[in-house]
């Protein structure tokens, strides 16, 4: 696993890689982290190995990192603020996000979604725990669970947590 740490409002440290910072261009991306995949344009690059897509302004500088594997990703191992956000749990995370953004906090979609002003953090997810939970309980209502059991408790698993989590330059979010 390649551990990443976030820095807000600053960019990305990969191990035994380098820093790639908010603003960088995008040939100097290329040249620290390689060929980006296949599906990636003049607005965005994804990386497969390091499990994120850089958004790039109009002038190609990147403007947006998220890490779109989550919650359980595969080749990566992240940190941000001292903590692994795809393990701390959803309500823990917006909980430090919370106290370290220290002003106003775009949460319109609370829950699933949840913007970080003045850090330009935000972090999603598709389902919460309690959908999941709703899910479930209609599905042993209508003796379905047993059937859907395998895939239930591994969405649950999965609702614990954000499932992305991506910085931005100052300002991004507003």
């Amino acid at each position: 696993m390649t551990k990443i740490k976030i820095i807000p409002l600053e960019g990305i440290e990969i191990e035994n890689v380098g820093k790639l910072l908010l603003g960088e261009s995008k040939p100097n991306i290329k040249k620290l982290l390689g060929k980006p995949s296949g599906i990636s344009d003049k607005l965005q690059s994804y990386y497969d190995d390091y499990e994120l897509r850089i958004d790039f302004d109009n002038n190609g500088n990147a403007e947006f990192i998220e890490f779109i594997y989550g919650p359980f990703p595969e080749k990566t191992e992240l940190e941000i603020l001292g903590i692994n956000p795809f393990q701390i749990g959803a309500n823990e995370l917006v909980t430090l996000l919370s106290e370290k953004n220290n002003g106003k906090i775009n949460d319109r979609e609370a829950e699933y979604c949840y913007m970080f002003l003045n850090l330009s953090v935000g972090v999603w997810r598709q389902t919460t725990e309690q959908d999941v939970e709703d899910e479930i309980a209609d599905m042993k209502a209508n003796n379905e669970y047993e059937e859907n059991k395998e895939w239930l408790e591994e969405d649950l698993k999965k609702a614990r947590n954000f499932w992305t989590i991506g910085i931005g330059i100052k300002d991004y979010y507003k």
